[in-house]
């Protein structure tokens, strides 16, 4: 990988987190006992039952044994095989002309693998549960294309930042010096270079491929920042050393458990959950209780917009103002495509959260303040109004970055300073 110009301080520890996570899933979710596999997967639902309270996590690891095997296929394809597949071929690209044609057509089978698997599902295990309305279940389905898009892309982009991150470092990392407080973090920013900084953002989907909860999704993110910082500050040997630790940490403590049994609840339980997981709200959710639409959207759907889509567009609209001048058009409309995408995908979980909150704090807000119910006030009101305004209001700085791309001399605008020179 010595031509992808990514240092490998970044390298290290972004391929080390995602190796040991999809570790952690697969010895959770893997048979470690064929005989003992093929017995529970023959064993009727009283069998089962009764066997739950001997060997819970035996029994809960097969659950993904009964689910529909094309909507296994699409999660293995679109949460593993994908973005590998995706990041190594975005080393191939260009600054000027972007990502190579090799990149796209890989892109299309898996697209195409995609949705074969989710119509298969829909003919299938998920025809009963599907949305009533067809208006209805034609949008979701643009949707969850969009999001696949959305998803690619994001794999994409850290090849493709690769190919500029010499060029480009410099007046990003002056754009830093000109934000107050943010010569602070020129010196760390500096070890890992634009690329870098890219790669590792696109490490943001972990949170979401664990189903981690809205609430403590900022929590996991902060720990890989400070782990990966550590690396490159310190070198390998103590950042593999801290690596290890945490993980030892989570895997033996309740919070291992504890995750994965949220995990198994959101992604496993049931086919219309597992078609979520994959990107597809084809189905009708129940109308109360954690797995509920409205669980969903307080628990998990922050997660993907601050950590999926608002890092990412934030980062790919710093890329396109600071590599403009050298891209040609072709290359310009790939990224303004990407970002335009990206910003669909984000504003639609943005109103889908404002969709359920908003009614919910008008109804409930003014007695719980007078009971002082702290738990309504700060899980389904203060997060999820910080989600709306956090997620909306970086939307708008990202589209006022694209907007001033072409108004600057320098492509290059932050909300704090405005344009920033083009002198280096």
């Amino acid at each position: 990988m010595a031509g992808t110009k990514v240092p490998w301080k970044a390298i290290w520890p972004c391929a080390t987190m995602v190796l040991l996570i999809y570790i952690y899933l697969a010895m959770d979710i893997l048979p470690t006992d064929s005989m003992d596999y093929e017995r529970l997967k023959e064993q009727d639902e009283e069998e089962q039952e009764e066997e739950e309270e001997e060997l819970p996590h035996r029994v809960q690891r097969r659950e993904v044994d009964r689910r529909d095997p094309a909507l296994v296929l699409a999660a293995v394809l679109y949460w593993v095989v994908m973005p590998i597949a995706l990041v190594s071929l975005g080393f191939g690209a260009t600054c000027e002309e972007g990502p190579p044609n090799l990149a796209y057509i890989t892109y299309g089978v898996f697209f195409a693998v995609h949705f074969v698997c989710i119509f298969r599902a829909m003919l299938g295990s998920l025809r009963k549960d599907l949305h009533k309305s067809t208006p209805k279940l034609v949008f979701m389905l643009g949707l969850a294309a969009l999001e696949h898009f959305d998803m690619a892309s994001d794999a994409l982009f850290t090849g493709t930042s690769a190919a500029c991150s010499d060029s480009i470092t410099s007046l990003w990392l002056q754009s830093w010096h000109d934000v107050p407080g943010g010569g602070l973090m020129v010196p760390m920013l500096s070890k890992l270079g634009f690329s870098g900084v890219a790669l590792f953002i696109t490490n943001a989907y972990l949170p979401q491929l664990l189903s981690v909860w809205a609430l403590f999704a900022p929590f996991v993110a902060l720990v890989f920042v400070l782990l990966v910082m550590l690396w490159a500050s310190f070198g390998w040997l103590v950042g593999l050393a801290a690596m290890l630790a945490v993980y030892a940490l989570v895997i033996c403590s309740p919070i291992g458990r504890e995750q994965m049994g949220v995990f198994h609840q959101e992604v496993d339980s049931e086919d219309r959950r597992l078609a979520l997981f994959v990107g597809a709200e084809v189905a009708e959710l129940p109308a109360n209780g954690p797995q509920s639409s409205l669980g969903r959207v307080i628990f998990f759907l922050g997660t993907k917009l601050v950590l999926e889509n608002l890092l990412q567009l934030w980062l790919q609209s710093s890329y396109l103002s600071l590599s403009f001048g050298q891209m040609d058009t072709f290359a310009r409309w790939q990224a303004l495509a990407s970002i335009g995408v990206g910003l669909l995908v984000a504003g639609g979980k943005g109103l889908q959260i404002s969709a359920f909150v908003v009614p919910l704090l008008a109804r409930y807000a003014g007695e719980s303040v007078r009971r002082c119910n702290i738990i309504f006030l700060v899980i389904f009101g203060a997060v999820p109004v910080f989600m709306m305004l956090g997620g909306f209001g970086g939307l708008a700085w990202v589209l006022a970055k694209v907007i001033f791309i072409f108004r600057c001399d320098s492509h290059v605008w932050n909300l704090s300073t405005g344009c920033v020179s083009p002198q280096t």
